[in-house]
């Protein structure tokens, strides 16, 4: 196992997954990308100076919470690697994996964007259900 991608969105769920990931990256001298996805705005109620205020701040506190994952995990003894992308979390994930051709993603299994109705939320059963990789779904 050489590449490892792992979705991080800022939740508890989230941080449980980069533990995992970064424990099997560890173990297999593996690198290891953390990959955070603003989500895209579809409210129809919100003016497009609204959606646009909120999108950015959505951006700056994903940036706030890739440099505090950056910071705990300098000095680890792999590659690692920061992406920040803005659409569709699925999709984003996917096609991200798809372009590193990576060899095992790792998602929580409730995230910010997920729904408790479900087993896994709606980002990780995607992603499950359309991946060409393995995924390590963490609960």
């Amino acid at each position: 196992m050489q590449r490892i991608l792992v979705a991080h969105d800022g939740s508890k769920a989230s941080d449980k997954a980069l533990r995992k990931a970064l424990e099997i990256a560890l173990s297999m001298n593996a690198s290891l990308t953390v990959l955070a996805v603003v989500p895209e705005l579809y409210l129809t109620e919100l003016s497009d100076a609204d959606r646009q205020r909120i999108t950015e701040v959505l951006k700056r506190e994903t940036e706030e919470n890739m440099e505090r994952i950056r910071k705990a995990l300098s000095g680890k003894p792999i590659e690692i690697k920061f992406l920040v992308r803005e659409g569709d979390p699925a999709e984003k994930i996917l096609e991200t994996a798809h372009k590193m051709k990576v060899d095992l993603i790792v998602t929580g299994s409730h995230g910010k964007h997920g729904t408790k109705k479900f087993l896994i939320g709606s980002v990780s059963s995607k992603v499950v259900e359309y991946s060409k990789f393995p995924v390590l779904v963490v609960k």
